[in-house]
């Protein structure tokens, strides 16, 4: 939630709310790398909401860069089409946020994007889905470098007709107001968009990483212990990764998953520790990807607890083991002098 808040302090301090107010509202500084409550986060929202007036929630939405993300604006700049894009802000949700959860159904031509509001009874609830809405929007157009048409907005609750109408005129989409949910509907044709900045090598990286270098490390294992293996690296950046929800990717009961782990010697934590280990020290040694989101793609929710277990596997914090990968390879392929060119 930290970077969520951070876009939500910058954009309100922007329209005129003091430091101070803002502290009040927060119930700390200004957000930094540690996490913010969803009820301090919602609480802003609300104070924001009642100093800006009407239509706040969807300039707050305008404000979203890829970093407002968290690990999903890694990811999304990695990204080759708008749909893979997507694709990627849906799979890490519950790793950037706790406010709600989105699906996407195809319905022959057109495609529905669904927001389930996780604080619906909450004050700010109803600018709370606005501004989601308005995020998605902006940054899919910051992706793709130019403006976004042929979308239709609903919105389960109604709206006062300042609000409404500067939420259309800003939008530029047709929106109706107590529908039946909250989802935007659009052409299919559109996730086909490129993103020109697209990153050609890291999306393939995260994407290929786990499966390739934990047979590379472990040829022989097999049988259950590989199968469990593959199963929480597929689930790792995808909220926690249950034993129970194991077993039901290996058709197992609990019980059964751990007797035949026992048999081999291994349990299940032990395994969960080994695969984050390697995945930690393969994200650290070979992508510039931040410490933080290295964390978060492993599943801490928190930067402290990725750290503290790192120091653990390693005898020392993540930044150190990155700096001693980085000498080690100056060591071995020093910098070419001025007027050298590659072979």
């Amino acid at each position: 939630m930290a970077p969520y808040a951070r876009t939500l302090w910058d954009t309100a301090c922007a329209e005129g709310m003091t430091q101070a107010a803002l502290e009040q509202a927060l119930g700390q500084e200004a957000p930094g790398e540690a996490d913010v409550p969803v009820s301090a986060y919602l609480s802003l929202l609300q104070q924001a909401l009642a100093h800006a007036g009407p239509g706040f929630a969807w300039r707050l939405g305008q404000s979203v860069k890829p970093t407002t993300y968290g690990v999903n604006g890694i990811l999304l700049l990695a990204c080759h089409t708008l749909g893979e894009a997507l694709d990627q802000v849906l799979r890490f949700e519950s790793l950037v946020h706790d406010l709600g959860r989105s699906t996407l159904t195809w319905q022959g031509d057109t495609v529905e994007y669904v927001w389930c509001n996780g604080w619906g009874s909450h004050p700010a609830a109803d600018a709370l889905v606005e501004s989601v809405f308005s995020g998605i929007h902006a940054c899919a157009q910051w992706l793709v470098g130019k403006p976004i048409a042929g979308v239709a907005l609903e919105f389960s609750h109604r709206q006062d007709d300042a609000t409404a109408q500067a939420i259309s005129q800003a939008s530029g989409a047709r929106v109706r107001w107590g529908g039946a949910l909250h989802r935007a509907n659009f052409p299919a044709a559109l996730l086909s968009l490129q993103i020109p900045q697209a990153n050609k090598t890291l999306l393939p990286l995260l994407q290929r990483h786990a499966d390739e270098l934990l047979q590379a490390r472990h040829p022989r294992e097999g049988g259950i212990v590989a199968q469990v293996r593959q199963s929480i690296s597929g689930r790792l950046g995808r909220g926690a990764v249950k034993l129970a929800d194991v077993a039901d990717d290996l058709h197992l009961s609990t019980r059964t998953l751990q007797r035949r782990l026992a048999e081999t010697g291994m349990t299940y934590q032990a395994l969960i520790d080994a695969t984050r280990h390697e995945l930690a020290c393969h994200y650290l040694a070979t992508s510039a990807m931040p410490i933080a989101e290295v964390g978060y793609l492993l599943g801490y929710h928190e930067s402290a607890a990725f750290h503290h277990a790192f120091k653990q596997w390693q005898g020392q914090g993540p930044g150190q083991y990155r700096a001693g990968c980085a000498e080690l390879r100056t060591a071995h392929y020093p910098a070419r002098p001025n007027g050298w060119s590659a072979s």
